[in-house]
């Protein structure tokens, strides 16, 4: 069995906008289609993946609509 190899979301905005989080790959190698981040208050943010990143191991994730600070 390969070894996958290191991914990263880029956030595109939220509390963490630029900043990058290492990211495991489905079992197809592709990035996640969501993933869920605590926000500095400790409550559950989900990000959705947006597209590829200009670095080939790095891909664009904005927070759902529905994850918005009031």
């Amino acid at each position: 069995m390969a070894e996958s190899s290191a991914m990263y979301a880029v956030l595109d905005d939220g509390p963490y906008a630029g900043e990058q989080v290492r990211v495991d790959p489905d079992a197809t190698g592709r990035p996640p289609r969501t993933i869920e981040l605590a926000d500095p208050g400790g409550d559950p943010r989900g990000y959705v993946l947006v597209g590829p990143h200009a670095d080939a191991d790095r891909w664009i994730y904005r927070r759902t609509r529905g994850d918005v600070d009031e």
